[in-house]
């Protein structure tokens, strides 16, 4: 019967891990995941369209280069009910209903000839502009990239966890047979039977938690991906590290590349330009104009019964700022506080992305150093488990020390998975500081 329900417990365990694992699909690579990110993720779409704008609004025409024509036309249609003219030769000109109609048209040009070079300016403000939206995308492609690989390793972590505990698992199952075996045979108090039972399904219930967080993960990096939540797939279970971070190698690609620190320094150009802009608010502006009118008026009655005319005129205006009540001087000075700000700005991303940068190059080497301990840690356990195991099957030890030994292996190798997803996630961080993802 003992048995029988054993097989029966097992089976049903494997019944619930069936139920929590999703149906397994088809292998995701790392750069099969950032690939699908890099074409459907929102942030990326979003930060795409913004660069866009920037590039369609850096045009000759915005910063006011180029000139205005328009074309102007009207007409009126008027029935005066009642008209009286008297002349100086006495004549009197009196009419009832009289219609009259005035048409016109004509085309206009308008060109800023000089405004103090602020077209100049502007439209290499708008320049940089286009260059901070291509930056603000490379560091929204930096930052996704990042985030779909630190889930996408979440994810072997989980599982690298998954397969520690089913190894535990199984561990207690033969403990669990051993114990049972002594037990039926009369070498071993009942006590050790039913610690090894309750220690297996203390195990086989973590396997279900860790199973149901493995697909919370996997839900996750769905999302990153924009794809439904429940999307099967499986994953390079590979945490594995050669990664050889230098120190001023990264100090460097960190100063030259790192696409938020340039998207900063951008910005402080854009402000210098600003205020170049505002100096210019007190310079003479010339404006040219140009037009070709056409025009046609058709009296029912008075002395003129019809005027037609067409023509070209052509001129300038000259617009001189005398007094504005200090304006131009306020916003020359509130420009030059922005860019003060934005140069700031610049300095304190620097010295935060090299803090930054030597805390998790720092980590990075004792997780090294780390790992070489656990990996040892990891083989003294099972070591120390099989020989364990043997004296608890020959009952030269009772069913505490086992216990020990597999509790010590299990927690040998969460650490070393722990230790070993560490390395990867700090590498990713290390890289994104770098520019180079």
């Amino acid at each position: 019967m003992k048995q029988l329900f054993v097989l029966f417990s097992f089976f049903f365990t494997l019944h619930l891990y069936s139920q929590v694992t999703p149906a397994p699909g088809p292998l995701l690579s790392a750069d099969e995941a950032v690939r699908i990110a890099l074409e459907n993720n929102f942030d990326i779409r979003l930060s795409r369209t913004d660069a866009e704008i920037a590039r369609l609004n850096n045009t000759r025409a915005n910063a006011g280069m180029l000139p205005v024509i328009n074309l102007v036309a009207g007409e009126n249609i008027a029935v005066n009910a009642f008209q009286y003219q008297k002349f100086f030769n006495g004549n009197v000109n009196e009419n009832y209903g009289v219609p009259s109609n005035n048409l016109n048209a004509s085309v206009q040009l308008s060109w800023t000839l000089f405004n103090g070079r602020r077209m100049q300016i502007t439209k290499r403000r708008l320049g940089e502009l286009e260059n901070l939206g291509t930056l603000n995308l490379q560091n929204t492609v930096q930052n996704t990239t990042s985030s779909v690989l630190q889930a996408y390793y979440d994810i072997v972590r989980g599982r690298l966890q998954e397969k520690a505990l089913i190894e535990v698992i199984a561990l207690n199952e033969e403990r669990l047979r051993i114990a049972e075996a002594r037990l039926a045979a009369g070498f071993a108090a009942q006590t050790d039977a039913l610690q090894a039972r309750i220690d297996l399904n203390q195990r086989r219930s973590d396997l279900l938690t860790q199973q149901n967080a493995t697909a919370a993960s996997k839900r996750n990096l769905n999302l990153l991906l924009v794809r439904p939540a429940e999307t099967a797939f499986e994953v390079d279970e590979n945490l594995q590290n050669t990664y050889n971070p230098q120190r001023n190698a990264l100090i460097y690609k960190t100063s030259a590349q790192n696409p938020a620190l340039l998207a900063f320094q951008k910005s402080y150009e854009i402000a210098a330009l600003q205020v170049d802009e505002a100096r210019t608010l007190n310079k003479p502006v010339i404006t040219g104009t140009s037009q070709f009118n056409a025009q046609r008026a058709d009296n029912g009655a008075g002395i003129l019964l019809n005027n037609t005319g067409a023509g070209v005129a052509i001129g300038a205006t000259l617009s001189v700022p005398l007094y504005t009540g200090g304006n131009i001087r306020r916003q020359v000075e509130t420009a030059q506080l922005a860019a003060e700000q934005a140069a700031l700005r610049t300095q304190s991303q620097l010295r935060s992305l090299e803090t930054d940068l030597d805390n998790q190059l720092t980590f990075y080497q004792i997780q090294q150093q780390i790992l070489t301990l656990e990996e040892e840690n990891v083989g003294i356990a099972r070591e120390n488990l099989n020989v364990s195991t043997e004296r608890f099957r020959v009952g030269t030890t009772n069913g505490l020390e086992i216990q020990t030994a597999q509790n010590t292996l299990e927690q040998a190798l969460v650490r070393r998975n722990l230790v070993l997803f560490n390395l990867k996630s700090t590498e990713i961080r290390l890289r994104l500081l770098a520019g180079d993802l």
